[in-house]
């Protein structure tokens, strides 16, 4: 009874210990690129969550229920809180699955250490992503797998259910693991197949409904990355890779992987010695050699990342804890001063567990995106985001008087076809919003470019600003027929000739005036002229303006040939003082020098017609 309540104390002890680590900093380090997508995936509906997610490299269960989650609160420590609760389940959990497998409560102590103190699980636990979530599925599906082959009871079964179920509806990797806990199942409890069958098979059963959802998608993503071949020769570097990524010795180098690996080996050796083969740990072994194996060759149609083999982390920790239990029963100092050994190489690692640095590069300050829309964004506006990170950044820092945001996916890891984008939100959102703002996360790079050439082409570009590697684009999209107006023989310096115009013809103060321009190429100019599109008060004063090269920069007119024609769209946001009639005038211009193109009669410029601003 004394030792009993000593177990438990030791235990409580960890958890809590395990609970203050992945409390400690939560809040501190900004929010991280994968975290941005968790929170913009989330805000979205029940259905468009799974649409996405099948296009993506995870399921959708970790955003379902972190959309209830995000509901009650978006601060910082808050959105990361989901995932330490997760996080300490699985030190519990380790203890019990631990207990189970090895009949032994000194190993279930030794397993719940390590969940409460590796730096690798601790760093993920402290990310709003679904990596915790998946532990407990994983551990909780080991556990009740291993404790329903002795007990025959339905509920323990029905238990390992839902843990699998869990586990694999949130991380795909996680089907290693459980694959790895089948086959130690079937060699250590080989009467009892029939049921284990049984009950993996009705787990399959489970989770295929995602499967053929998700499946074309998936298939998709894979061919058209890999064409379905893989380079065998690069499993061996992805093996290395992985090793050092899931002991985690980031911050302490390889001598950190030979300490585990010496740890490992002197707990598969002691059994030997007494004549006793070990065949606990056929589990962890294969637990993490299907992973390796397993995300080595995923690594070719996605991408190698440390984090992908962390549902084998706490099979890494059984052995740990084996072979620690091992040192133990042979003498104790010893297990004393193995535990040391380990935590002085691991110890290093912690600076990096609340650093962060593994899901960024350089210096990143999520706050950007809300700060500079909130400067310049309406309440009546709509904010269109190509990819959910930055959308999540900005829904965390968003308020309710703040604009509503949507999304057209053109960068890593979705890219929808700009055509679906258009016709499920950006025309909807065009008809309801005068004004559409676009942040283009690497600007017209790669698949960005479509989307911008569509917006370009169809909308009115009225503003547009790098702010590092990514561009704000603002567009006009009026409610109102536009009033056309032949100007055809109007030559700009006898190579250019605007043919016709088009232009709002009345707005209200605080609103937008789009201009269509119908150009052609007399001759093919020798220089990339800029387009100045200007909103003049009748004392000549200068009350809105839009400049750019035609198309929005698409088109520059060094590209022009002798008679190709070009549509050239320009949006012009009003000041809320704008009031009578304004002068529209057209014109081209040198952006080196400032020197504008003269018209045949010397003139700098065109005057289109007037626009009348009139009261609210």
């Amino acid at each position: 009874m004394r030792l009993e309540i000593r177990r438990w104390g030791i235990l409580s002890a960890l958890i809590l210990l395990g609970i203050w680590l992945r409390l400690y900093q939560l809040g501190g380090p900004f929010l991280r690129w994968d975290e941005g997508w968790s929170m913009g995936l989330s805000v979205l509906g029940w259905g468009e969550i799974n649409r996405i997610t099948a296009l993506d490299v995870h399921p959708p269960l970790y955003y379902h229920l972190f959309k209830l989650w995000f509901k009650l609160g978006k601060a910082t420590f808050w959105v990361r809180y989901f995932s330490v609760w997760w996080g300490v389940l699985a030190v519990s959990m380790a203890y019990v699955t631990g207990q189970r497998w090895a009949r032994s409560a000194t190993v279930g102590l030794w397993a719940a250490a390590y969940m409460a103190l590796a730096p690798f699980l601790i760093y993920y636990a402290q990310m709003t992503r679904m990596y915790s979530l998946g532990i407990a599925g994983c551990l909780g599906a080991t556990y009740f797998a291993l404790r329903a082959v002795d007990t025959r009871r339905l509920s323990d079964w029905a238990a390992f259910l839902l843990g699998g179920a869990i586990a694999l509806y949130t991380f795909y990797y996680s089907a290693l693991v459980l694959a790895a806990l089948l086959i130690y199942l079937i060699v250590i409890r080989w009467r009892r197949g029939q049921a284990i069958a049984a009950s993996f098979l009705i787990l399959a059963l489970l989770y295929l409904p995602w499967l053929i959802y998700a499946w074309p998608a998936l298939m998709a993503r894979v061919g058209g990355r890999t064409g379905f071949e893989w380079a065998w020769d690069d499993l061996l570097r992805f093996w290395k890779d992985g090793l050092f990524g899931l002991v985690f010795a980031y911050g302490a180098g390889w001598r950190m992987v030979r300490v585990t690996l010496a740890l490992l080996a002197v707990g598969a050796l002691l059994p030997l010695v007494r004549r006793r083969w070990p065949k606990e740990l056929i589990l962890p072994t294969l637990a993490i050699a299907l992973s390796l194996g397993g995300i080595s060759l995923g690594a070719k149609a996605h991408m190698f990342a440390a984090r992908y083999l962390i549902m084998a982390s706490p099979f890494l920790g059984l052995g740990i804890a084996w072979a620690l239990g091992q040192l133990q029963r042979l003498w104790q100092p010893i297990a004393l001063a193995a535990v040391l050994a380990f935590g002085f190489t691991a110890f290093p690692t912690l600076r990096t567990a609340y650093s962060k640095p593994l899901e960024v590069v350089d210096p990143f300050d999520p706050h950007v995106f809300y700060q500079y829309l909130a400067d310049r964004a309406r309440r009546e506006d709509v904010i269109f985001f190509n990819v959910l990170s930055t959308a999540g950044f900005y829904e965390h820092d968003r308020r309710p008087a703040d604009p509503p945001w949507s999304y057209a996916l053109r960068w890593d890891p979705v890219i929808e076809p700009v055509e679906l984008a258009v016709r499920e939100r950006i025309l909807p959102a065009a008809r309801n919003h005068r004004r559409l703002w676009f942040v283009l996360y690497k600007g017209t790079y790669a698949y960005n470019y479509d989307l911008k050439a569509w917006l370009d082409g169809h909308l009115y570009p009225a503003f547009a600003e790098w702010q590092k590697d990514t561009l704000y684009a603002m567009y006009v999209s009026p409610n109102e027929d536009l009033s056309w107006t032949q100007v055809g023989g109007v030559h700009f310096a006898g190579s250019v000739e605007l043919m016709k115009a088009a232009f709002t013809p009345e707005a209200r103060p605080g609103g937008e005036v789009a201009v269509e321009l119908q150009w052609r190429a007399v001759a093919r100019p020798v220089r990339d002229y800029k387009v100045f599109v200007h909103l003049c008060a009748p004392d000549g004063r200068l009350v809105a303006q839009h400049d750019a090269m035609p198309m929005n920069e698409l088109r520059p007119t060094s590209t022009w040939q002798p008679g190709e024609e070009i549509a050239d769209r320009h949006g012009l946001p009003l000041p809320l003082d704008a009031q009578a009639k304004l002068q529209l005038a057209v014109g081209l211009y040198d952006p080196a020098s400032g020197e504008r193109l003269r018209l045949d009669g010397g003139e700098d410029h065109l005057l289109l017609g007037e626009i009348l601003v009139a009261g609210q």
